[in-house]
């Protein structure tokens, strides 16, 4: 967080120091992406204090289920060992990846008043359609956003271990149990990954990696600032 904070200061201290000439050169839409990205970098400058403070505050929330709860009660009452410790390794793992989650939202909620500000500058399209394009990119990134960072809880973690369960195979433990405990781990350990791709199938795809990189390019070439033009493909990220 701290090193994109460097580089957004850079990119737009390369914007303030543009000739007088070339910002009147530059075309209407070139010009309306630089002021708007320019008050979204300032808002995002400005609240590093605010998405600390909610970071520490979800990671807070989310310790309520790190070595406890229903969860937690369920794993423990899992009589056999192997299949115990297998559950209660794959938790541990799940509970971190979702804490990584927890983080990830925090910058997002802090965020998302000022990507929505942003948008609502393009309320009226732009002209050109490979900025266009990438405007409308920049709006699915917001939806993409949520829909991989939404679910860093508790709620998720203890309804993910409800799949806990002892297995017997012919009324006893043994590897076939373990196998199937073992899968069941393989689930947990993999949750969140799964969940974030298909977050990304729905909301997310290289189309709109193409149409970010085609209007950082479209910018340039329209004689927009290069360091802006570069950050407009990461203007949606922490």
């Amino acid at each position: 967080m701290a090193r994109r904070v460097i580089i957004l200061c850079v990119l737009f201290a390369l914007g303030a120091v543009a000739p007088a000439s070339a910002q009147v050169q530059r075309p209407g839409d070139v010009l309306r992406i630089e002021s708007a990205m320019s008050e979204l970098g300032k808002q995002k400058n400005g609240a590093a204090g605010q998405v600390k403070a909610r970071e520490q505050a979800a990671t807070a929330a989310l310790a309520a289920c790190r070595i406890k709860g229903s969860g937690w009660k369920r794993i423990r009452g899992v009589r056999d060992r192997a299949q115990r410790n297998a559950y209660a390794r794959g938790a541990k793992a799940l509970w971190s990846s979702l804490n990584t989650v927890a983080i990830e939202s925090a910058w997002i909620d802090v965020y998302a008043p000022f990507f929505e500000r942003f948008l609502h500058h393009f309320d009226t399209p732009v002209s050109d359609p490979v900025l266009q394009a990438g405007i409308d990119a920049q709006r699915q990134r917001v939806v993409y956003n949520r829909a991989a960072n939404s679910f860093g809880t508790c709620a998720t973690f203890n309804t993910a271990l409800k799949k806990v369960r002892e297995f017997k195979i012919g009324g006893e433990h043994g590897v076939s149990g373990d196998y199937y405990a073992g899968k069941i781990y393989n689930d947990f350990v993999r949750y969140v990954s799964n969940r974030q791709r298909a977050a990304a199938r729905s909301h997310w795809g290289s189309r709109y990696d193409a149409a970010l990189e085609a209007a950082s390019g479209q910018l340039k070439a329209l004689g927009g600032n290069e360091g802006l033009a570069n950050y407009f493909r990461f203007a949606f990220r922490a």
